[in-house]
């Protein structure tokens, strides 16, 4: 059998760490490929109104390796381009998911109300997420302030302090059934399973979540260990 092609477009480079620990979840099967497009280099906010230039970028990038499915990443993308999992779908006319849209699937398909989020953005942006659950019918019980949200900064987080810091929101906020880790440089995929067995609900992190997406709308089914329940149990994906 051809390998399942699946291809992922950055906003920034594709040099950090974070994109290492995501190959790694990649079954064999699978054939992936990665393009930065460098659109922002000191804020998030430079990706605003970029929408042309990523679907420019992704249609060669589709074209170029015969892609099967398509990975936009970074929240900040789908937040300040509205609309752009649809664009890029469209134009490329494969199935596409971005960050946000995929975390919401997997929620969903863990029937998660109540959530802790944790990112590493500044207020404003976290509020526009907040806004973009609040909307999918998730309740977010806390979202706490990362202690530094400038750009890049949370590379530097290794994953004790990912843990701890987790795990004391989880506490605080009381009634969580569920947390979600959004901004792939904070890296939580190492301790995964590790809060998810103390803290005793679902842990979805956005690349995870985005790989579930894409692979269940290609009608593809795995189970990968060491990650958390999405990726273990692969619940089926909801209609949208």
């Amino acid at each position: 059998m051809n390998p399942t092609t699946i291809g992922l477009l950055s906003p920034e480079g594709t040099n950090s760490g974070h994109f290492r620990n995501f190959e790694k979840l990649f079954p064999p099967e699978i054939q992936f490929s990665m393009e930065g497009l460098e659109l922002a280099r000191s804020s998030r906010y430079e990706l605003a109104g970029k929408s042309e230039v990523i679907v420019a970028r992704a249609r060669q990038f589709v074209q170029k390796l015969s892609l099967q499915g398509l990975i936009v990443t970074g929240a900040p993308v789908a937040i300040l381009n509205p609309g752009i999992e649809t664009q890029v779908s469209q134009a490329v006319g494969i199935p596409v998911v971005t960050a946000v849209s995929s975390a919401i699937a997997a929620l969903k398909a863990f029937g998660a109300k109540k959530l802790v989020v944790i990112t590493p953005f500044d207020v404003p942006m976290n509020e526009k997420l907040t806004n973009e659950l609040e909307r999918a019918g998730l309740n977010v019980l806390a979202c706490p302030p990362f202690k530094d949200s400038t750009f890049g900064a949370s590379s530097k987080v290794g994953p004790d302090e990912v843990f701890a810091n987790t795990s004391t929101a989880f506490d605080a906020a009381g009634g969580a059934d569920a947390i979600y880790f959004q901004g792939a440089r904070l890296d939580p995929l190492p301790v995964i399973d590790k809060l998810e067995e103390k803290l005793g609900v679902p842990v979805i992190a956005s690349n995870p979540a985005m790989l579930w997406n894409i692979l269940s709308r290609l009608n593809v089914k795995c189970s990968v260990n060491g990650y958390g329940k999405l990726l273990k149990d692969w619940p089926s994906l909801q209609s949208r």
